[in-house]
């Protein structure tokens, strides 16, 4: 795949004359969940706390199962899929990330523990297996300005080099296409990427808490960890960096160690 520039004026643009029927009505949202779906999903939404202090019980795995599987549906940048969600399993390993996580309640008590990793490190990785998969193993080639999309504009934008000449060929083009039009900012710099890379792995998480919250378990998302050494604990490549460690199970009562509190609507969301 090369990097060369787009050959396609927008390809994001064009790509909506590809549009093609891939899932039914009833398989996407309509009015039919206001009724169906949204009293549950409101229920969910508003339930969904930081328990501190879990009752020790592992979640079924089934159950465990099927919220990693909600937690991979989250969205993500070009489908490029950066993360990682490692589901801690053995006595040994969990003791020890409890202990990584500052030995916090939250991660002590809970009957799972699941870390989840930004892997841009993987994208090139994770770009041929999903144009293989889209092309049915090269049976029926990417065309138009999908194949221009993934084949050009997205390795253009993830490649990096040690001495940061893409980076540079990157701000020089988006500031002289932006002399000409609206034009994607980034990324130009490793932390760019970085930043990149985190918010994947945040989308899933969220999801996954969700998905416990829906299933009748409780979480808590943990930052104040060692991310260092939850790496060496997990065998991740330096490469990879730890967003966050999620504790989940069964609450207890004394896991919520006080009211919700949040700033004014007014304040977070703005009207323009």
């Amino acid at each position: 795949m090369g990097d060369e520039m787009a050959t396609s004026s927008n390809p994001l643009k064009e790509m909506e004359t590809l549009r093609v029927d891939v899932a039914s009505e009833t398989e996407r949202p309509n009015a039919s969940f206001l009724q169906s779906a949204l009293p549950g999903f409101d229920k969910t939404v508003t339930a969904r706390r930081a328990i501190r202090i879990f009752d020790g019980t592992p979640i079924p795995e089934d159950v465990m199962r099927d919220c990693l599987r909600h937690a991979t549906l989250a969205p993500s940048s070009s489908n490029l899929e950066c993360y990682e969600l490692h589901w801690v399993r053995t006595d040994a390993k969990k003791k020890e990330l409890s202990r990584l996580c500052m030995a916090q309640p939250a991660a002590e008590t809970a009957g799972d523990l699941v870390v989840a990793v930004s892997r841009v490190d993987l994208w090139e990785t994770h770009l041929r297996k999903l144009t293989d998969i889209m092309t049915h193993g090269g049976a029926n080639p990417l065309k138009g300005p999908v194949r221009d999309y993934y084949e050009n504009i997205v390795p253009m934008l993830m490649k990096t080099d040690p001495f940061g000449f893409n980076n540079f060929k990157r701000r020089i083009m988006f500031w002289l296409r932006r002399l000409k039009e609206p034009t994607v900012n980034g990324p130009v710099r490793k932390s760019d990427h970085r930043v990149y890379g985190h918010i994947q792995s945040a989308l899933a998480a969220e999801n996954l808490m969700l998905s416990l919250a829906a299933h009748g378990y409780e979480s808590c998302p943990m930052g104040g960890i060692d991310k260092k050494a939850i790496s060496d604990l997990l065998g991740l490549p330096s490469t990879a960096e730890v967003t966050m460690v999620i504790g989940a199970g069964t609450g207890k009562p004394e896991g919520l160690f006080s009211q919700r509190t949040r700033l004014p609507y007014e304040d977070l969301v703005k009207e323009v």
